[in-house]
C-alpha cells in the first residue's frame, strides 16, 4: 500500500514510525469511524482500534497503550470524550507522550468549557480533511513524543525519578520549556516539596503567565496562611483567564473556610453555569447552597452530581444523602421517603451504604417525621462505631444534637 507520510502533508521532515504508532478512533457513529480510519491509513498510520463508545474506548485503553487517541466529544449515552479522558488519566490509561485530540461538531457552552477544563492536546473542528488532520497529528506528536522518557517514571508513580529526569531535559533543551516546567510543580506537589513547586510556578508565572501557575502560587499562599494574596491571586488568574475554572474553585474553597460561604457559594453557582461537569464542583455547590438556605440550588447541584458520578462510574450513598437533605429543606417529605428507599435499593451492596441511610433518616426525622426516629436510632445503636465513614461522623453528630441525642 503507498502512504502519503506526514511529512509529504506539512513539508516538515517526516517524522517515521507512525505505521507502526497504536492509534485509537472513539465515534459513535459508523460513518465516521470508517472516515476516520481512512483518513489515517492515507496518512500513513496503519495500527488503527475502533471504540464505538466512552465505555468502550476506556476498556480498550485498558488493555493497550495507545499512541494517539482520536476521541468524538459527543458519543451518545454514557461518558462523553471529556470524560473519557478524564477516567483515562485517573486511572493511567495514557502517558504522558500519548496525544489526545478531541473531534467535535459541537459548539454550546457545556461542551467548550468542559473540553477547556480537561485540557487535551488538541481539538478539530468537524467537517475537517485529511491534510488538515495530519497536520494537526504531526504537531502534536512532536510536542508530545518527547516526553516519552518521562513515561516509565509515571507508569510506576516515581515522581521524584519524573522530576530529576525532567530537570535534566530542561539542561539539555529538549522539549517543551513550558511544559516541563509544569510537570516538575505538579509531581513537587505529590512529593511535598513545596518549594520546587513555587520555583517551577513562578519561572512559568513570571513568563507566559499560564492559569496553572498562577493558580498553584495561590494555593500555596492559602496553605501558608496569607489568605489576601491568595484570594488576590485567585483573583487575577480569573481576571486573566477567565475560562481556567480551577481558580474559581480553589476561591470558593478558601472563601468558604473563612466564613465567607455566600460569597463562595456565587463564585460556584457562576463556575457550575459556565462549566457544569465537574464532579467535585457540582458536590461543593449542594453542600454550599444547602448550608446557605437555597434549597432549590442545592437540589439542581445533587441532581447534576448524581447523574455526573453515574456516568463516571463513581456513584456514591454520599450524593444521595445530598439530594435528600436538598429535598427536606425544600419541603418536599414524602420524596425524600421515596429517595431514601431508593438509597437502600441502588445501594443495597455498598458497605457504607447503611450509615448513609440512617444519617438519611435521622435528617428526616429532625425536619418533624416523627416515626422515622426511633427506629433510626435503634440502627445506629446496632452499628460499630469504629466502622464509621469519616464522611459521616460531623454530619451525624449535628443531626444528633438536633434531636437532642449524642
Amino acid at each position: 500500500m503507498t502512504r502519503t507520510t506526514i511529512g509529504n502533508v506539512t513539508g516538515n521532515a517526516p517524522l517515521g514510525g507512525q505505521a507502526r504508532m497504536p492509534v485509537l478512533v472513539v465515534d459513535d457513529f459508523h460513518n465516521m469511524r470508517s472516515t476516520l480510519r481512512q483518513m489515517l491509513l492515507t496518512a500513513g498510520y496503519e495500527d488503527l482500534d475502533m471504540a464505538v463508545d466512552g465505555e468502550d474506548a476506556v476498556d480498550k485503553m485498558g488493555q493497550r497503550r495507545y499512541e494517539i487517541v482520536l476521541c468524538d466529544y459527543n458519543l451518545g449515552e454514557g461518558l462523553d470524550g471529556q470524560q473519557v479522558l478524564d477516567v483515562a488519566r485517573a486511572r493511567r490509561l495514557v502517558d504522558l507522550s500519548t496525544l489526545f485530540i478531541m473531534v467535535t461538531a459541537e459548539t454550546t457552552s457545556d461542551m467548550v468549557m468542559g473540553a477547556v477544563e480537561s485540557m487535551p492536546d488538541g481539538y478539530l473542528s468537524k467537517p475537517f480533511s485529511k491534510d488538515l488532520l495530519a497536520v494537526r497529528l504531526a504537531r502534536g506528536l512532536r510536542r508530545k513524543q518527547s516526553l516519552k522518557r518521562l513515561d516509565p517514571f509515571l507508569r510506576r508513580a516515581d515522581f521524584e525519578g519524573a522530576i530529576r529526569e525532567a530537570g535534566q531535559m530542561l539542561a539539555e533543551g529538549e522539549g517543551r520549556e513550558a511544559d516541563l516546567l509544569r510537570l516538575r510543580a505538579l509531581w513537587a506537589g505529590e512529593t511535598g516539596d513545596a518549594q520546587l513547586v513555587r520555583d517551577a510556578a513562578t519561572a512559568s508565572w513570571e513568563g507566559s503567565r499560564p492559569a496553572w501557575a498562577g493558580t498553584l502560587l495561590a494555593d500555596l499562599d492559602a496553605r501558608d496562611g496569607a489568605v489576601e494574596a491568595a484570594e488576590a491571586g485567585y483573583r487575577e488568574v480569573m481576571r486573566e483567564t477567565p475560562q481556567f475554572m480551577p481558580a474559581h474553585d480553589h476561591l470558593a474553597r478558601l472563601l468558604e473556610q473563612h466564613g465567607r460561604g455566600s460569597e463562595a457559594m456565587e463564585i460556584l453557582r457562576a463556575a457550575a453555569e459556565r462549566s457544569p461537569k465537574s464532579l467535585e464542583r457540582q458536590r461543593l455547590l449542594g453542600e454550599l447552597a444547602l448550608a446557605h438556605g437555597d434549597a432549590e440550588l442545592a437540589l439542581q447541584a445533587w441532581r447534576r452530581a448524581i447523574r455526573i458520578a453515574a456516568q463516571l462510574g463513581q456513584a456514591h450513598p454520599a450524593d444521595a444523602v445530598g439530594r435528600i437533605a436538598a429535598l427536606i429543606a425544600s419541603g418536599a417529605g414524602r420524596k425524600a421517603r421515596q429517595a431514601i428507599r431508593d438509597l437502600d435499593r441502588d445501594f443495597a451492596s455498598h458497605p457504607e451504604r447503611v450509615w448513609y441511610s440512617v444519617l438519611a433518616r435521622l435528617r428526616l426525622a429532625a425536619s418533624g417525621a416523627s416515626d422515622e426516629k426511633d427506629g433510626a436510632l435503634r440502627e445506629l445503636e446496632a452499628l460499630p462505631e469504629a466502622a464509621m465513614p469519616e464522611p459521616v461522623r460531623e454530619p451525624l453528630n449535628r443531626v444528633l444534637e438536633e434531636l437532642g441525642r449524642h
